[in-house]
């Protein structure tokens, strides 16, 4: 599937249904054992053989070593076996999306508002676990995340946010590690969202570098809490008074992230030396090379952040009308609030990444089962989790 197609929509009608009493399963297990039930029986796995990633792939790594898919027949036994295992289903899945260098049809901005506009209004609520994987020219400016919080269906409890090695700044001449805070300054997380995990990677030589960053990032608090109405009011600050506005701000904030207190959780994994099909000097001679993993974790906190806290914020904007109103474009209609100043680099790239990638797009066709009104993106016997598509 690539990354223009949309999901399809059954005719599934599920608004009505039999309780199944006369079934061990719903008529005598209580809901917590139906539920522990689903959760193994929907467990997601990772293709292996033809479907799975190229080694020195840029999106290959643990966890991500084939498209990661979960068995959706148990959904679709019966309208009341698809109304409870969907909830499960959801909650207890990650679904990943990269914001560059991923799988063919996962990829970029489109794929990922795409699926979430898709969603009704209980998948979205359902819908738990997100993952972004995201180049720095992607992250850095905060706007792209800023886009994607205000899409009305994206509402999950937890964001893992990963930087992998290959997506720090010239990391293919061994620069030294740098990361603007501005996306963390003008962070607005959507509601709902009650964790945010950062996932920072680099090459084991280079992790005292990473760690001075990661120290960094650690102090920032990140409000929580719809920010639309704050964008409206900006538009209309000559005619509002200072307080007013103050005051609508506070009504729409639940609450900030903090990872003060939180324990830094580090790992390492090795994998080719080559990368993206190519062999890099500071690489050096061997077959492989270590990587070093440290994923910090923001956490809920009601109320107000303080003050001091709140002064070093500076609002992130979503990009223009076009793409939020839209969410859908070609190469051409691109603009420069999408692009960073290395726009040519990162064109060029991309297009050697597209000819890498044509041989790892899985075939399929396309299923989706019905959400409780009878539509949403989900079904199939088997469904591909890493973009929340079907395949």
């Amino acid at each position: 599937m690539d990354s223009t197609a949309t999901p399809t929509t059954t005719t599934i009608d599920v608004s009505a249904y039999d309780q199944q009493l006369q079934s061990p399963l719903f008529g005598t297990l209580p809901g917590e054992i139906r539920n522990e039930i689903f959760a193994l029986a929907l467990v997601q796995y990772e293709e292996e053989g033809e479907s799975a990633y190229a080694k020195d792939s840029y999106w290959y790594r643990p966890g991500f070593t084939g498209p990661r898919k979960s068995s959706s027949s148990l959904l679709r036994a019966c309208k009341l076996a698809h109304v409870e295992g969907q909830k499960v289903f959801l909650r207890e899945l990650e679904w990943a999306f990269w914001f560059d260098r991923g799988p063919k049809g996962r990829t970029r901005n489109e794929a990922c508002t795409g699926f979430f506009s898709s969603l009704t209004e209980q998948q979205s609520r359902d819908l738990s676990k997100v993952r972004f994987f995201t180049q720095m020219y992607w992250l850095e400016g905060g706007r792209n995340l800023a886009t994607l919080f205000a899409q009305p269906r994206f509402r999950p409890e937890v964001l893992t946010i990963t930087v992998r090695y290959s997506d720090w700044w010239y990391w293919e001449s061994d620069e030294p590690l740098r990361m603007s805070e501005d996306w963390l300054r003008g962070f607005r997380g959507p509601r709902g969202l009650r964790e945010l995990r950062v996932e920072y990677e680099t090459l084991v030589g280079k992790r005292e570098e990473m760690m001075g960053i990661v120290g960094r990032n650690k102090g920032w608090k990140l409000v929580v809490g719809d920010g639309r109405e704050e964008r409206r009011e900006r538009e209309r600050e000559d005619e509002e008074e200072e307080e007013g506005k103050k005051e609508k701000e506070e009504e729409e904030e639940e609450g900030y992230l903090s990872a003060e207190g939180t324990e830094l959780v580090e790992w390492t994994w090795k994998g080719p030396s080559k990368l993206g099909g190519q062999e890099w000097a500071h690489h050096g001679e061997g077959d492989t090379v270590e990587y070093v993993v440290v994923v910090d974790t923001w956490r809920f906190v009601e109320g107000r952040m303080s003050e001091e806290d709140r002064a070093r914020r500076v609002e992130s904007q979503p990009l223009s009308d076009y793409y939020g109103h839209f969410w859908h474009f070609n190469d051409s209609d691109r603009s420069s609030d999408y692009w960073s100043e290395n726009e040519d680099e990162d064109e060029d790239e991309d297009e050697d990444e597209d000819e890498n990638e044509e041989d790892e797009e899985e075939e399929g066709d396309d299923h989706d089962v019905a959400g409780e009104d009878g539509s949403g993106p989900f079904g199939g016997s088997e469904l591909d989790l890493s973009a929340g598509t079907v395949l």
